[in-house]
């Protein structure tokens, strides 16, 4: 592990070898969160070299993370250990309101199954450093030894990690809580093999397993909850210090909004919550702060070691911080009762001979459609320039082993025209690919689909 000091304070920054997936390399980051987390340095996991000094303005700056988006532009979003203990905070306070984890203020064992080089591994870490600090443990609240996570993830991987760390778990007298991606809990609630079955007997037995990076398949989430695995959707980015919305609702001392939204209720989504990052760093040295709205932490709202206030107040209401607000790249609609939507983001609709087409609605109809079940396993839907309409939709799709790829096309097609899409909106072509592209951790890469497609 590496550190160079410069920074304003002299705190050190930590930056851990690159992540391998072995116990030994996620034991570096964990350890590296935990000086983190207790105030004694600063952890660069940024696309570009750490700043010798920090910017005004963002001498806070507890944690660096990438972000890229679905636009392969990797940022690095800089967050204050405020907006951190903010969110593990409040996750922790709906936990125990909500009976998950009553009997330890809402905090927990994690078993962590993400790579800690994006903000949701890196969150599964730091809260169970954040446990230990709460409920004053000597180590954090991690399975040890660490599980090691190279190699392929399916039902016996998950089996042979999650046993020993619901023991440790039970004998530490704390409820066990895990993170998925979509693709990792998919492979576990749709197998019909015998670990599958025993992988998700163990899933079960999870107080909450938190499933985001990627939008769900809602027929997924049904069967995991008919198997009565204790799933919890949720939403949020980098920028929000991870899910600041779980299940569709808000965490305390969050609010949403929707801007300038259209006949439908939908519009570009803000947030504005106390977990807020304090903005971008840029590889010049300077900052972008454009997507962030309202103060920043001041001097007065800071502490002597430079970061916001990290209680969640009873009323919801949050840290001074909360004032500020994010405005996302994701069109959303907000239900009467303040239940959130996400239709997709606003930087990939299509337009096709001037009419507006949300790539996800054609996703959604495609996963929907029985008779593409058993036949087409995921599918992402782009526009790509055209001479005639501007952009033309075309899709991109897996299929489930068996299926014939000369067919597939032709049959995507055919089932959409039995749905309610209108035409526009079906793809004038459809790609068969071995598998999707993706960038982070589950999240598909639609600048590479678009090429792909276009090419």
């Amino acid at each position: 592990m590496s550190d160079s000091p410069g920074v304003d304070d002299a705190l050190p920054w930590l930056g851990p070898p690159s992540y391998d997936a072995s116990a030994a390399s996620l034991g570096a980051h964990s350890a590296a969160i935990g000086e983190m987390m207790a105030g004694r340095a600063r952890l660069w996991l940024g696309p570009f070299p750490a700043p010798a000094t920090l910017p005004a303005g963002y001498e806070g700056t507890a944690l660096v993370v990438p972000t890229s988006g679905s636009t392969g532009a990797a940022k690095a979003v800089a967050l204050s250990l405020g907006a951190l203990h903010a969110s593990q905070d409040a996750t922790a306070a709906l936990f125990a309101a909500d009976g998950t984890a009553s009997g330890t203020r809402g905090h927990g064992f994690w078993l962590p199954l993400l790579p800690p080089t994006h903000i949701a591994g890196v969150q599964v870490l730091a809260r169970a450093h954040r446990t230990a600090q709460v409920l004053g443990l000597p180590v954090p609240a991690l399975p040890d030894p660490l599980p090691d996570l190279r190699g392929h993830f399916d039902a016996a991987a998950f089996v042979e990690l999650a046993g020993p760390a619901l023991e440790q778990a039970e004998r530490a007298g704390l409820p066990a809580l895990t993170s998925l991606v979509p693709t990792q809990l998919t492979r576990i609630v749709t197998g019909a093999s015998g670990d599958d079955a025993r992988a998700r007997a163990l899933l079960k037995r999870f107080a909450a397993v938190l499933v985001g990076g990627a939008a769900t398949s809602p027929d997924v989430l049904a069967r995991a909850r008919g198997q009565r695995i204790a799933v919890r959707t949720t939403y949020g980015s980098s920028e929000t210090a991870g899910g600041c919305v779980y299940d569709r609702r808000p965490l305390p001392g969050v609010s949403l909004s929707v801007l300038e939204p259209d006949d439908s209720g939908a519009g570009r989504l803000q947030v504005s919550s106390p977990t807020l990052a304090l903005g971008y760093l840029t590889e010049d040295g300077g900052t972008d702060g454009g997507v962030f709205v309202g103060p920043g932490p001041s001097a007065d709202e800071a502490g002597p070691d430079g970061v916001r206030p990290d209680s969640v107040r009873p009323d919801g209401a949050g840290p001074a911080g909360a004032r500020r607000s994010f405005r996302t790249s994701d069109l959303a609609e907000l239900d009467a009762d303040g239940a959130l939507t996400v239709l997709g983001r606003a930087d990939d609709v299509i337009n096709t001979g001037g009419r507006k087409v949300i790539p996800q609605d054609v996703e959604r109809m495609i996963d929907r459609s029985l008779m593409l079940r058993g036949l087409v396993r995921g599918a992402v839907v782009v526009g790509v320039p055209d001479p005639e309409w501007g952009q033309r939709v075309e899709a991109l799709v897996t299929l489930e082993e068996g299926a014939d790829p000369d067919e597939a096309p032709a049959l995507v097609r055919a089932a959409l025209r039995t749905t309610e899409v209108p035409a526009h909106m079906i793809p004038k072509r459809v790609h068969v690919v071995a598998e999707l592209p993706l960038l982070g951790i589950g999240k598909v890469d639609r600048a590479a689909a678009r090429r792909h497609a276009g090419g």
